[in-house]
């Protein structure tokens, strides 16, 4: 499938529409799509808070570039 030629048919087809709530549709339709696909939930936003704390107070490990680096070393050896 070609993905460029597939968006320029879309495109002359939005052209030729007249029907507003199809075009509405169509932008809430990818309105959705973009947010699923990039917005972090709540949840997620939890999560990353209580890995911080928790590296920020010394309960988690921590690593540099190079400690990581020579441990992936190690394993494949």
């Amino acid at each position: 499938m070609d993905v460029q030629a597939t968006k320029l048919e879309l495109i002359e087809m939005l052209l030729r529409t007249k029907e507003e709530s199809v075009l509405k549709k169509i932008k809430e339709l990818l309105e959705t799509i973009s947010l699923s696909d990039s917005e972090l939930t709540e949840a997620d936003y939890r999560i990353f808070d209580q890995r911080r704390e928790k590296h920020l107070s010394g309960h988690s490990s921590s690593f540099s570039w190079e400690e990581v680096k020579e441990e992936a070393r190690k394993s494949v050896k």
